[in-house]
């Protein structure tokens, strides 16, 4: 991200993959306490990573497009992204969403039997995102879990420990909760399809929008 005439912008490559780090090599995660409305015209503009991230509404009400679908999320529910998905976040009011983003290699090796076992099938679900809302039992324990992985980076100097063992804990019940049946690896070109046609999409916005503008100043 980079702050541009006083607003924040998500940076790309030219297939929308974000080239911020988050994280380093050796500790590949990173804590983010962010305010939709905040970005360059009020959004996280179109961007993807390799890494996953859990994000938490925790105050406003935005729109969440995630591959082809668009939600609208509210204060109290949480999303999971998935690795190599494209997304976007649009708001028209302050929405403030505590989100972290981690390299699946933070729950496990991957050449060990965990990542295989457990990380491996939800990196190749079909859904490209997951949501949670308190009303079940498990999908709150997500959220508490989640708020606590946010506490102990607020208030706990980022021990590296405590948070290795609640997004250890919050893997478990993200595995538990997903449908995972059936997966099948996404193609590797699927992000870099979605991504050309955002691209495309977004030209012809603005050729359009730069086409009409001119014809009434004609």
């Amino acid at each position: 991200m980079q702050v541009h005439e006083g607003h924040i912008r998500i940076v790309t490559d030219e297939s929308l993959r974000e080239t911020v780090p988050h994280g380093s090599e050796d500790y590949p995660f990173r804590y983010y306490l962010e305010d939709i409305w905040q970005f360059d015209f009020h959004c996280i503009e179109w961007h993807w990573h390799p890494e996953v991230e859990f994000v938490l509404i925790q105050k406003g009400t935005a729109d969440f497009l995630i591959g082809s679908e668009r939600y609208v999320l509210g204060a109290g529910t949480g999303l999971f992204i998935n690795s190599q998905v494209i997304h976007r976040f649009e708001a028209a009011e302050s929405v403030i969403i505590p989100n972290i983003v981690f390299s699946p290699s933070l729950i496990a090796p991957e050449d060990s039997l965990i990542y295989r076992k457990y990380v491996q099938p939800v990196l190749d679900a079909a859904a490209e995102c997951q949501i949670f809302s308190a009303d079940g039992p498990v999908q709150g324990e997500i959220l508490r879990t989640l708020l606590a992985v946010f506490d102990v980076q607020e208030n706990g100097n980022g021990c590296e420990i405590r948070t290795a063992q609640l997004l250890l804990q919050l893997w478990r019940l993200l595995y538990e909760n997903m449908d995972i049946t059936g997966n099948m690896p996404a193609p590797q070109t699927s992000v870099r399809t979605q991504a050309q046609l955002q691209i495309m999409l977004q030209y012809i916005h603005k050729n359009l929008h730069s086409a009409a503008f001119g014809w009434r100043h004609k």
